[in-house]
């Protein structure tokens, strides 16, 4: 996937950076744009077993109209990582920034 803009419109798993995508992450804004929900979000590394994700948050609560920035951390190696991101309530509609 390309870095840039990712726009989630449901509750599920989505990949951010894949794996060999030789992409650089210095930051990332997750916002939550529904007017009325909000949204629960998990973010990690992921080596493609379940048992060894490290998460960067977990089960954070994301309220309306409010977005997190994170700039700290969040250096990638794709060559056996990639980073996932959980999106859970109702209706959800997030849009993540990758920088």
């Amino acid at each position: 996937m390309e870095r840039g803009l990712i726009n989630i419109n449901s509750a599920t798993t989505t990949t951010l950076v894949d794996f060999d995508s030789d992409i650089s992450v210095s930051s990332i804004n997750i916002s939550n744009n529904s007017s009325s929900n909000a949204v629960t979000i998990s973010l990690f590394k992921h080596d493609g077993t379940t048992s060894n994700d490290a998460f960067i948050v977990s089960k954070l609560i994301i309220p309306v109209g409010v977005s997190l920035v994170l700039t700290d951390h969040i250096n990638i190696d794709s060559s056996v990582l990639s980073l996932k991101i959980v999106t859970a309530g109702t209706s959800p509609d997030v849009s993540v920034m990758i920088k």
